[in-house]
């Protein structure tokens, strides 16, 4: 008998002792805790006082670090910070730090204890989204002030920015001080000022699109969105979306450009077919098409070539793969002549004569080969897809 309760005294204390271990490890690394939506429904206590702490701003270190309303890691989770998020840290309690609300976030009180912006109640609950079964955030007491505007997703709710009397906590292993409380502020500022000039940047661009190509001002639109990027590198989101979307208005643009090109190619082909005399004059008193942009034209087609290249390349540049091109180029001599049918994946913008190539078909955006026709030379080319037409393409390095 004596010794079965000494044997059970053994495992209650054997347990005791694991769960104390157990405990411990976990309040030291708070990341091993599974996040749940049953987390402990705790009731809020009495908002503490933090008068004579020396309030600083606090950068937060990683992804995924969890403010909760209370300084105890069963407590409830309130969200999930991101790393280099910033918060004003107003005190601190065991191994917690006491955070005011993040920017941007919204609490909830109902709107029958609010009369003409003014709390009717004492102890009136704050809360996390507007439903009963919300977690309670803090109080207001009768006569506070509050501003806020009702909720669309409940009309029955106020919403409005969280009181300061409203704190809430993060471990202290996961921040890191980086200034006083200032910093915070100011940088809440001036991501104010850049969303304003995102918009900004937006209309004009927005606006300079819908225009005739040919009166499209976008040097203006990448000067405009290039200095937000110079300029608000610390908000590396933001920077990433500015990016993606000037990357999109430049492949908007450059189908427009190319649209545009090939509609004055067309227009110069049907004139000469016309006319007959190998004159550059477009019908009823249109331009041109210059040199430079049966040059342009071209363009697409070595990126789309480039690009295919770059796939297998890896961080290589155009002009790497331009010097690729060189090591493989051959040579050809001929007379070189402008090619300008009207039919479908022309495969280049003039052609070549000769002895050895009894033709081929030539374009280049390094070359004016306009300035050669009628010439007999030696080029450097490689070679490109000639589309199915009779004789092969080339693209012009270089003219001897």
């Amino acid at each position: 008998m004596y010794q079965s309760i000494l044997a059970i005294a053994f495992v209650m204390m054997t347990t005791s002792t694991l769960y104390a271990v157990e405990k411990k490890i976990t309040v030291a690394k708070e990341t091993k805790l599974v996040q749940t939506s049953k987390a402990k429904q705790e009731p809020l206590k009495e908002p503490e006082s933090f008068k004579n702490y020396q309030a600083f701003t606090g950068k937060v270190l990683g992804n995924g670090v969890r403010l909760r309303l209370n300084a105890d890691v069963e407590s409830q989770i309130i969200s999930e910070l991101e790393a280099h998020d910033l918060l004003v840290v107003v005190g601190e309690k065991n191994d917690f730090y006491a955070v005011q609300a993040p920017t941007g976030m919204h609490v909830y009180m109902f709107r029958s204890f609010v009369l003409d912006n003014v709390v009717e109640g004492n102890k009136v609950n704050v809360r996390l989204s507007p439903e009963l079964t919300s977690p309670i955030v803090g109080y207001m007491k009768s006569g506070d002030k509050v501003e806020g505007k009702i909720s669309s997703k409940n009309p029955k709710w106020l919403e409005f920015s969280p009181p300061e009397s409203v704190h809430f906590f993060v471990a202290k292993e996961y921040i890191e001080k980086v200034g006083g409380p200032q910093m915070k502020h100011l940088r809440d500022e001036k991501m104010a000022n850049l969303s304003t000039l995102i918009e900004s940047a937006n209309s004009l661009a927005q606006s300079e699109m819908q225009k005739p190509f040919d009166s499209i001002d976008f040097q203006s639109i990448t000067k405009k969105f290039n200095e937000i990027i110079s300029e608000y590198e610390e908000f590396p989101k933001s920077m990433s979306s500015i990016k993606a979307t000037l990357t999109s208005l430049q492949e908007e643009y450059l189908k427009k450009k190319l649209a545009y090109l090939e509609n004055k190619a067309n227009m110069l082909s049907r004139n000469i077919a016309l006319q007959g005399d190998g004159s550059a004059l477009i019908a009823h008193g249109q331009t041109a098409l210059t040199s430079n942009d049966r040059m342009k034209m071209w363009e697409r087609a070595e990126e789309a070539i480039y690009a295919s290249w770059s796939a297998s390349h890896h961080n290589k540049t155009m002009t790497d793969f331009y010097d690729e091109q060189k090591f493989k180029s051959k040579k050809i001599s001929g007379i070189v002549e402008s090619y300008n049918d009207v039919v479908m994946n022309r495969p280049g913008s003039h052609t070549i004569r000769g002895s050895q190539v009894p033709r081929a078909y030539l374009y280049s955006t390094m070359i004016d080969l306009q300035n050669y026709v009628g010439q007999h030379v030696t080029i450097e080319v490689a070679e490109r897809p000639n589309h199915n037409f009779a004789f092969p393409a080339y693209y012009v390095i270089k003219v001897e």
